[in-house]
């Protein structure tokens, strides 16, 4: 299928956009908390969650969507351009509508509980028995009336106004009305959601990627992005989730697509751009903070800090021990360089190449990671202590009632 240079270009500075980068950031980064860690290989699914919960319910970005962003025409033009696209190729052998070689956190988390992948909302050919997942590529915590009212345009942005954390909570509203709980009462539906897990995937960085150019206070935008977090999370409650797992943000300044932009000497102890870094931390401790003032607030639910920027740094930090050989290099780029990654040839466009065993790297396309990466942080996070209160905590409490 042809396509023109203009379009290709767009098309692809889009897929940036999906991902995650920042080009501003300061302070000092963060240190990581001690950790064991696993084999080289994590363990098959055993049967210690399995029937924990009925369904999962799953929110987020370009790290958690399984097909919102292509059902609403966003995806599906970035594939169309491509004859060969090498995304989902690892473990699906087709484009399975997510941005990894194969599967997500989210798609290791449901195999755990002994659930079917997540259908995406925007689906409307799947049934939901398992649960749904209304998370979207691109999405940002600020909302659309914020990038409308500053005048707020970027050339990475899809559409004139992204989608906010606001539309997931929309969508699912629609759902519980018109699906889940259709036809019943709200306190018959709360019944429905108590054995549900929530999962909420990392959102936020899409908003620093836009706004860095404009004259916007840091400290004021991760108060109102955490904020904004924490009112998708207030949203699930209020309709009666009792088990939530929040994700925070990785170590964004560890990208390729960041370490490409940032200046040689911006470095942290990871050799990651500590600029883009002391961002993450300071968002990642505000909604820490302000998720145990949730949890006070609703004492009968279990809120779940799931750690993502420590289990990140834990395999990069040792990567022999998950079998990582590569670190800095993308695994589905360029052909050159350093960091195999040229924002101007992405994964999957004419030339670009791809490694012969994405297991042995970290990133995918320079801006998402690979499957064995997903795989491994999955596993850190439920079954090595990566999150607070543990998963097994939340998942002893479900069973005990």
């Amino acid at each position: 299928m042809a396509c023109s240079k203009y379009l290709f270009l767009n098309i692809c500075l889009f897929i940036l956009l999906l991902s995650f980068s920042i080009s501003s950031a300061h302070d000092k980064p963060h240190n990581s908390t001690k950790s064991k860690s696993p084999k080289s290989c994590p363990p098959p699914p055993s049967n210690e969650y399995k029937n924990c919960f009925s369904k999962v319910f799953a929110f987020g970005d370009s790290y958690t969507d399984t097909g919102n962003a292509y059902f609403m025409g966003g995806l599906g033009s970035f594939l169309a351009c491509f004859s060969h696209s090498h995304y989902g190729s690892t473990f699906f052998r087709r484009p399975s509508n997510r941005l990894c070689n194969g599967r997500l956190v989210i798609d290791f988390i449901t195999e755990a509980l002994g659930l079917q992948n997540l259908p995406p909302y925007k689906d409307t050919a799947v049934n939901f028995t398992h649960g749904c997942n209304f998370a979207i590529a691109g999405s940002t915590s600020f909302s659309g009336n914020f990038f409308l009212h500053n005048k707020i345009h970027h050339s990475l942005m899809w559409k004139e106004v992204p989608e906010s954390f606001r539309t997931q909570i929309e969508w699912f509203r629609k759902f519980l009305s018109n699906v889940e709980c259709q036809g019943e009462d709200d306190v018959s539906c709360k019944s429905k959601l108590k054995d549900v897990l929530f999962w909420i995937g990392p959102m936020g960085i899409s908003d620093y990627t836009l706004t860095f150019e404009f004259s916007i206070s840091q400290k004021w935008q991760i108060n109102i992005q955490v904020d904004h977090v924490c009112q998708l999370v207030k949203a699930n409650l209020e309709k009666g989730a009792k088990y939530i797992v929040v994700q925070g943000l990785p170590p964004a300044g560890c990208l390729p697509f960041d370490l490409s932009l940032s200046k040689p000497g911006d470095r942290d102890e990871m050799g990651c751009s500590a600029s883009v870094n002391s961002m993450i931390v300071k968002h990642n401790e505000l909604l820490q903070k302000k998720l145990k003032e949730i949890q006070k607030t609703y004492p009968s639910c279990m809120i779940v800090y799931a750690d993502l920027w420590n289990a990140f740094k834990t395999i990069l930090t040792n990567p022999s021990k998950f079998g990582i050989e590569e670190t800095s290099k993308t695994c589905c780029g360029c052909g050159f360089g350093e960091l195999n990654f040229d924002s101007k040839k992405l994964c999957s466009s004419n030339g670009a190449t791809v490694c012969s065993n994405p297991s042995k790297y970290i990133h995918w396309d320079g801006v998402h990671l690979t499957e064995a990466m997903n795989q491994h942080i999955a596993d850190l996070l439920f079954r090595q202590g990566f999150c607070h209160p543990s998963f097994d905590q939340q998942a002893s409490h479900r069973k005990s009632l």
